[in-house]
């Protein structure tokens, strides 16, 4: 216990009523009783010291005890500091304060104690309390406390640690959900792969991507991706278990880690309920939304020790699930990782042969049905593989779709076309059109648009002479951006290029749109063309799209013509314009001339043949 002296006014005076004490107090200094050094210490002092009998009255304060309790010495003096510098809800009754007792023995009060104390106006501060104890001559004991505001400091204290949790929340937790981020799921899953006992009950990890999250935020705006992903994190964090990781990595994209899980039964459940949870619908300004996650999904093998294995797996199922529609979860199995390699392999070969634009274009024309004319030709994207020969569209240009390389094809596609314009020019045939398929960039990109005029008039052509094919499902399936394909699509024409609506009929609703583009017509879905002869629904709708095109005077393509028999009846319900094998096979740009030539030296008859002029059909209406 430190020895600090009581103050000479009162070091030898016996213990008397408060009253008295200020009486004596008050005489004292009327006869200008003078203190010693230790009184002036106690006065000067910023620290606030009272001296307080057992019962706790106060009989001596310095001024600094006054000035931090906001009290004039008259109204201290004599009294229980309990009474007056307590909160208010924590001011003990009068009973209570009546009871109290300093017990000298009591070790809580050696130390430095800090409480919540009130001030005269009601403002609170911290107080840090130090006791100590000392008799005078005759024996009694008083209470000496040394008081000191702390506020400042205890606020200081209070920001710093506040700030270096908030620093630390944002070291390993994401700003927006809340979720771990990608250094604490780093974290996290090395900490659990080098247990080895986590590892022996079983480990699981799910990579998640939101679908159509850019959609979401083209239509609603970023505050509504925003919401989407909020609306995601609490739906599948429902689902998950305290002992797993639900991570952002970035973006729309997720990662679960989930012990105990050995089973790829337990793991499709588990993947199921949360692609299910995503899925219930959200309230938005009002309005009803849906988010989807796919999910793709893996068990870490026994003695797994590699994160980024366990990663890249997941991420395999996960392509699969986008590539078989999205919406739901695969599990990794060894089938998938052989594909993936074969496909990551085929996709840098890709990538050198875009790069060296040494991409292959084939045409196959468009044939006037009405007098055997050639309208057009269509380019058509070959990729000639150095081991697996020639490569169909459909098997890498999702992998381009994938890679973003599509923007590359779209310009590889309109320079071979007007490669092509220019060798039709030279050899007379200059009243034949060339057409390229565009991809959904063309919509979605002014910048990307503007490039094509610049390639066409390169090779010494104008755009008038192509046609820019549009798939429907790209300009009408989504229906929050029809505005701007609209947009677009009349920048397409302001550059002077026409514009078909490819694949028309199969679905999106393009009937309600079609009248409001700017285009020169569409071709038909070829699924409706390749039935016709098969299924009487495709040939009404056949029917009553080659009536709607008349009646608006827009161009309609049969798009998918095998057989004479189709040619015949896409004739007789009104077709003028036909495509498809039945005609012609796609061919090289080097093999496009002669065949013209041939095709013009053939006798009349034969031509008859081709557009299916002999032995018409009857066509039930």
């Amino acid at each position: 216990m430190s020895d600090v002296s009581v103050p000479v006014p009162f070091r030898f005076l016996p213990v008397a009523g408060p009253a008295l004490w200020r009486r004596l107090n008050a005489r004292r200094l009327a006869a200008g009783a003078l203190p010693d050094f230790d009184a002036i210490a106690c006065a000067s002092t910023n620290d606030g010291i009272i001296v307080q009998t057992l019962e706790g009255i106060i009989i001596w304060a310095n001024p600094a005890f006054a000035r931090i309790v906001g009290l004039p010495m008259d109204r201290i003096l004599g009294r229980n500091p309990l009474s007056f510098c307590m909160p208010k809800d924590q001011t003990p009754s009068r009973a209570q304060i009546a009871d109290f007792r300093y017990d000298p023995a009591n070790p809580n009060l050696q130390k430095l104690i800090v409480l919540r104390n009130r001030r005269s106006d009601g403002t609170l501060f911290w107080n840090q309390l130090s006791f100590s104890f000392h008799k005078n001559a005759q024996d009694q004991t008083f209470a000496v406390l040394v008081c000191r505001d702390v506020s400042e400091q205890i606020d200081q204290t209070r920001a710093l640690r506040d700030t270096t949790r908030s620093l630390t929340q944002m070291a390993s937790h994401d700003s927006l959900t809340g979720l771990a981020n990608r250094n604490r799921f780093n974290d996290f899953i090395s900490k659990a792969l080098a247990d080895a006992d986590v590892t022996r009950h079983g480990l699981a990890v799910l990579q998640i991507d939101m679908d159509r999250f850019k959609a979401i935020n083209d239509s609603h705006g970023h505050a509504a991706g925003d919401a989407a992903l909020q609306h995601v994190t609490a739906a599948m964090t429902g689902k998950l278990r305290q002992t797993d990781l639900l991570a952002r990595m970035g973006g729309d994209e997720f990662v679960a880690v989930c012990l105990g899980v050995t089973s790829d039964d337990d793991l499709l459940r588990i993947g199921q309920s949360l692609c299910d949870a995503a899925r219930i619908p959200f309230m938005f300004g009002g309005e009803e939304l849906t988010a989807s996650v796919s999910i793709g999904a893996v068990v870490a093998d026994q003695g797994d020790t590699d994160a980024d294995l366990l990663l890249q797996k997941s991420d395999f199922a996960l392509y699969e699930v986008k590539r078989n529609g999205r919406g739901h979860v695969a599990i990794y199995d060894s089938r998938l990782h052989a594909e993936a390699q074969r496909r990551d392999r085929l996709s840098a070969h890709l990538r050198h042969c875009i790069a060296d634009e040494k991409l292959t274009f084939y045409f196959q024309p468009t044939v006037d049905l009405i007098t055997g004319r050639i309208r057009g030709f269509e380019a058509l994207a070959r990729w000639q593989h150095p081991t697996r020969g020639l490569i169909h569209p459909a098997e890498f240009l999702p992998l381009a779709r994938d890679m973003n390389l599509l923007k590359a094809v779209d310009l590889a596609a309109i320079s071979a076309a007007a490669q092509l314009r220019k060798r039709l020019i030279h050899s007379g045939f200059d009243d034949i059109r060339v057409g390229i398929n565009g991809s959904a960039h063309l919509l979605q990109d002014p910048a990307h648009i503007d490039l094509l005029p610049a390639r066409v008039t390169r090779a010494g052509a104008r755009t008038q002479d192509f046609v820019i094919e549009l798939a429907e499902r790209d300009v009408f399936g989504n229906e929050d951006r029809i505005e701007t394909h609209l947009t677009a699509i009349s920048r397409l024409v302001g550059h002077g290029f026409s514009v078909l609506i490819d694949g028309f009929g199969a679905g999106y609703a393009g009937l309600l749109h079609v009248e409001r583009l700017a285009v020169a017509g569409f071709k038909i879905e070829k699924a409706l063309i390749r039935r016709l002869d098969t299924v009487p629904a495709c040939e009404r709708i056949t029917a009553m799209l080659l009536t709607f095109s008349r009646e608006k005077d827009i161009y309609a393509v049969a798009y998918g013509i095998e057989t004479a028999d189709q040619a015949r009846m896409v004739r007789a319900l009104g077709g003028t314009v036909g495509q498809g094998n039945h005609f012609a096979r796609a061919m090289p740009a080097e093999d496009v001339i002669d065949w013209l030539r041939q095709r013009a030296a053939r006798p009349p008859l034969a031509v008859a043949a081709d557009l299916s002029l002999i032995a018409p059909v009857h066509v039930a209406r």
